[in-house]
């Protein structure tokens, strides 16, 4: 089995994209941007090909106990 991508939902987006930069030598895209979602994310991709996304959106729950009710 491969994995194309593992994803991470954060409310730190650069923090962490930073982190991974730093401390893996992961390489980041652009940001990209949904203003009508307000969706926001980074692709990270480490030497080995694997890639990591990060993404951040508000009304994000934090946990699985802070679930939202449509």
């Amino acid at each position: 089995m491969t994995l194309e991508h593992v994803a991470i939902w954060t409310d730190k987006l650069e923090e962490l994209r930073d982190y991974y930069v730093k401390y893996y030598e992961g390489i980041a895209n652009s940001k990209y941007t949904n203003e009508k979602k307000q969706f926001h994310s980074y692709f990270l991709t480490f030497k080995s090909g694997a890639r990591l996304e990060l993404m951040t959106m508000p009304h994000i729950p934090d946990n699985m106990n802070d679930r939202v009710i449509a």
